[in-house]
């Protein structure tokens, strides 16, 4: 399979998964919006701010036994001196991630951050944690994830407020949280700096898929696919509004289209189903 397959697949899971926790949001127009969101409990945080290890959800296929003693090396030798620790928290952080245990990942790039602060730094943790969050399948977590991707991508933005791409990811992550209105916001302040921005005219389009709100969602992603007829999920989600909004030869149209650019079988096969419902 093709990399950016992967990709693909990898983004569409995130998406997913991350739209479960979000509050639900009633859209009326651009001035008017009520957010409903539930504060959940406050999660457990070790005295250090690190997540402690028995809320570590692991998500992925398991650890060769190979990789699984090498990890348990490694963590037997975090009480070295600060040099040392950073290099065998990296090198923890790196073997998590390449089993996309983003959770565990995230706690020694939080490590490393903490004890050698710096953009890049603030960067990868805040990276981090926002896909744990996009994987994690308990509430708690989330909350918990989320929060710790703000706290980094807001270091981030003090240093370099240009980086939109990670003002996104922050907005994003607001969605979740108690006020949840400050990432509209910030998706609203992208939009004005940047018009043409892919990647918030897609959150704003995901935003009013997931509240329902099928009518603003299609002309979002009509607006995004004019920009970038590449997005392959932007057509995918246009598709799916033509779908809830009743728009049957839309539908198909779009679903025909969005199948004509793909080729990866779990995609076509959702896509056939629902090709076979509208025919």
């Amino acid at each position: 399979m093709q990399k950016h397959r992967v990709l693909l697949i990898l983004v569409s899971l995130i998406l997913i998964i991350a739209l479960y926790f979000l509050p639900r949001i009633v859209v009326d127009n651009e001035k008017d919006m009520q957010i409903g969101a539930e504060k959940s409990e406050e999660a457990v945080v070790d005295d250090d701010g690190d997540v402690n290890n028995d809320i570590m959800n692991l998500h992925s296929a398991e650890i060769p036994d190979e990789d699984q003693s090498r990890i348990e090396d490694l963590r037997k030798g975090m009480n070295a001196e600060e040099e040392q620790r950073l290099v065998l928290a990296d090198s923890l952080a790196n073997l998590f991630t390449s089993y996309n245990q983003y959770d565990s990942a995230a706690k020694y790039y939080d490590i490393i951050a903490t004890e050698h602060p710096g953009l890049d730094e603030y960067e990868r943790a805040g990276n981090a944690y926002y896909d744990a969050f996009g994987f994690a399948m308990e509430r708690d977590n989330a909350n918990i994830y989320s929060e710790k991707a703000r706290h980094y991508f807001d270091l981030v933005l003090k240093e370099d407020p240009s980086r939109l791409d990670i003002k996104n990811k922050l907005a994003m992550a607001y969605i979740s949280s108690p006020n949840p209105m400050q990432g509209i916001s910030m998706l609203r302040e992208i939009i004005l700096e940047d018009p043409e921005n892919e990647e918030a005219l897609f959150n704003l389009g995901i935003l009013a898929v997931q509240s329902g709100q099928y009518e603003r969602g299609r002309e979002r992603f009509k607006n995004l696919v004019s920009l970038y007829p590449k997005n392959l999920q932007a057509q995918f989600y246009l598709a799916l509004c033509y779908y809830e909004l009743g728009e049957k030869e839309d539908a198909i149209r779009q679903f025909e289209l969005v199948r004509s650019m793909e080729d990866d079988p779990a995609v076509l096969a959702t896509i056939e189903g629902y090709l076979k419902e509208l025919n």
